[in-house]
């Protein structure tokens, strides 16, 4: 390849001098110069990008190809090498990824959108439906465009499919700032004329596509490969079958009636020798009969740095050596159980939280619909190890029980925070939430199988629980992870995920806006602050890094296109207006990937302040506040909306507004007629 990489560039410098037409006599004639597009396939920042130009073969992949993006200078750029590195151990480009195209020249930005596109290639693998056919044909969205280099950044308008191949088209429907269209540079002309390699599949695909373009011309392409975003999770998760759950109560005396309770206190542990107490709302509770202590064997696939090891997606997961001990709390109703055990709802608790809070927040809810609610803690969260949980009955009887956290104290500081080893620092490990997220995922799938296998409680031969009807709910980061379980557990029948949305680096974007980024449907941005970019990049890298263990690499597998075994989903989303916590575009990306804009629940906390004045700014909570009592009101909507859906056989949005209007005066719950991709504050 060296020879033509040479070739390439000799022909890409040639492409960049501009020769004046000449008139009959030779002497030059008028200049109407068109601008070329730049493109050498080594280069990122040329591009056109992504390209699997940067890849090199490995046959241990499910793509056969492997990512080999050059390595930054380590010297100036320290952060962005570990993240070079993660990337080049995938085998393939992000999902979403930020497309670039480069001009030798300033063009007009108003007509990118017109000149840049998608198309949609084979699948490299049968397992799954795939969201598009073969030769579907995608714009692209979010387009910025930097003066200072000429360079056009753009996502595709719609989710890719993983493990696919792309073409990443140009045409000369682009034009310069004098409305001339732009022409194909030198580089890419010599490229189309080999016939082996890179370049030798890019003239073939493109004899196959550009007809359809017409009468505009193809004047820049690359073609790229997406990445196989649940590889890892999907072989991890069949590893469970060789994994028995055991599960067992806390105990002989794990299992206490509410009504004979005083408190129930968290003694969490804070650092090494700190540990601080709070109580459990025992008033939360009504209709509940019982709340029951337990736990299982999950296997944890996390190495000592919390973070997974590296295994090619072509190459089987083993099975690790080490389980964790997951320690689990059930609220049971207070109705009798049927003769199968109670349908059972897994609660998700968001980022900073633990397995008492949404818990208990829903238990009395779901309780009177006769469901039983259990929950564990997320990686990472519900404080140190040691914490302990003391259960006080009312004769004066104190029972003292593991409190279960899961923190690591990842920077060695003594102190434990409430989601310390989750959330990894990008300076020591560049995967973020990744693989604490797709840890508690695993952790679930094993919390199902526990379920199955038969949880018993008490003295008897019948399960407390009914191992055909298991539910899930999850808010904010439990939407999170909870959406990557939902697209691998082939048994959860229908799933409420509250205020959750994705990616990760778009939670960012959208929390810290600068310069370089663009919501959907805008016109395009002008980059004016150069230093923009390289923030831009970094999330770019988390991005791709991240999606592994990202809702939005398993939201198509929902309903559209199933993963193996996996069964489609009931999904309902809660959505809240002007979520400053989990931004409002992200939410509408997670409904779009998923490709359920029916299912959308959209709370109108701006009419409900307009009412309230006294209401929170930020609805993020909306679903567990109770104070004010106009909160309250919300809340108990909410989730009876949660009982009425996982009530209900129908894929449609339980309408609770009854509920709202006698305190708004106003309906509060919609589903709207679009996606919310503006911030909505």
């Amino acid at each position: 390849m060296s020879f033509w990489f040479s070739f390439l560039l000799w022909s890409l410098l040639l492409a960049q001098v501009t020769i004046p037409p000449r008139g009959r006599d030779g002497m030059p004639g008028p200049i109407r110069s068109r601008v070329p597009v730049l493109f050498d396939p080594a280069v990122p920042e040329v591009g056109p990008f992504p390209t699997d130009f940067l890849t090199v073969a490995d046959r241990s992949q499910k793509t056969g190809l492997r990512v080999n993006l050059p390595l930054p200078d380590c010297r100036s750029n320290a952060q962005a090498c570990p993240e070079t590195a993660a990337i080049n151990q995938l085998d393939g480009f992000d999902l979403q990824p930020r497309l670039r195209v480069r001009f030798a020249a300033p063009v007009d930005p108003d007509t990118l959108r017109q000149g840049i596109f998608l198309v949609w290639l084979e699948n490299l693998t049968a397992e799954e439906a795939g969201l598009r056919a073969a030769g579907t044909v995608s714009a692209i969205n979010q387009v910025a465009y930097d003066p200072a280099s000429n360079t056009a950044y753009a996502k595709p308008d719609e989710m890719l499919d993983q493990h696919r191949r792309y073409a990443l088209i140009v045409t000369d429907a682009i034009r310069d700032k004098a409305g001339v269209p732009v022409r194909a540079g030198g580089g890419f002309s010599a490229c189309l004329e080999l016939k082996e390699g890179y370049c030798g599949q890019l003239a073939a695909t493109l004899a196959g596509v550009s007809a359809r373009f017409a009468p505009r011309t193809v004047v820049a392409a690359s073609l790229f490969t997406t990445m196989s975003a649940t590889a890892f999770l999907e072989k991890a998760g069949a590893q469970l079958d060789n994994a028995q759950p055991g599960a067992r109560p806390a105990g002989p005396t794990g299992v206490f009636p509410i009504a004979e309770l005083a408190s129930v206190v968290m003694r969490r542990q804070t650092g090494t020798a700190r540990f601080q107490d709070s109580s459990l709302s025992l008033a939360l509770l009504e209709g509940v009969g019982r709340v029951a202590f337990g736990s299982y064997q999950s296997p944890s696939f996390l190495n000592d740095r919390q973070v997974f090891p590296v295994v090619p997606t072509g190459s089987a997961v083993p099975l690790p050596a080490a389980s964790k001990e997951i320690h689990f709390l059930i609220f049971l109703p207070a109705s009798p159980a049927p003769a199968s055990g109670h349908p059972v709802v897994i609660a998700g608790h968001g980022l900073g939280g633990d397995r008492f809070g949404l818990s208990s927040a829903l238990a009395g809810t779901l309780a009177a619909g006769g469901f039983a609610v259990i929950a564990i803690n997320a990686v990472g969260h519900g404080y140190g190890p040691d914490g302990r949980l003391l259960v006080t009955s009312k004769s004066g009887n104190t029972t003292e029980l593991p409190l279960g956290g899961r923190a690591v104290d990842v920077n060695r500081d003594g102190t434990l925070g409430s989601s310390e080893g989750c959330n990894l620092p990008a300076e020591s490990e560049p995967v973020g939430w990744r693989d604490c997220q797709a840890q508690t995922a695993i952790d679930l799938m094993q919390l199902v199988r526990a379920i199955r296998s038969g949880i018993y409680l008490a003295a008897g031969t019948s399960p407390d629980l009914d191992a055909a009807r298991i539910y899930y709910v999850g808010s904010s980061m439990g939407s999170v992870y909870g959406g990557v379980f939902l697209g691998l557990d082939p048994h959860v029948q229908a799933a409420v995920l509250n205020v959750g949305g994705g990616t990760g680096s778009d939670i960012s974007r959208c929390q810290s806006p600068d310069d370089a980024y663009v919501l959907r449907d805008r016109p395009v941005k002008i980059i004016t602050v150069p230093a923009a970019l390289p923030i831009q990049e970094f999330r770019d890298r988390h991005n791709w890094i991240e999606m592994t263990g990202d809702p939005i690499g398993y939201a198509p597998h929902f309903q559209a296109s199933l993963l193996p075994g996996v069964a489609v989903k009931r999904v309902l989303f809660q959505v809240a207006k002007g979520d400053r916590s989990m931004p409002n575009p992200t939410s509408a990306n997670l409904v779009r990937t998923a490709g359920m804009p029916e299912m959308l629940s959209f709370y109108r906390h701006d009419l409900a302040r307009a009412t309230v004045p006294q209401l929170a700014e930020n609805p993020h909570g909306y679903l567990t506040t109770r104070s004010p009592a106009a909160a309250n009101t919300i809340a108990l909507a909410a989730q009876r909306q949660i009982l009425l859906f996982f009530t209900s056989p129908a894929a449609a949005v339980p309408d609770v507004n009854d509920l709202v209007r006698p305190v708004f005066g106003k309906d509060l719950f919609e589903v709207p007629d679009k996606l919310p991709d503006d911030l909505n504050y």
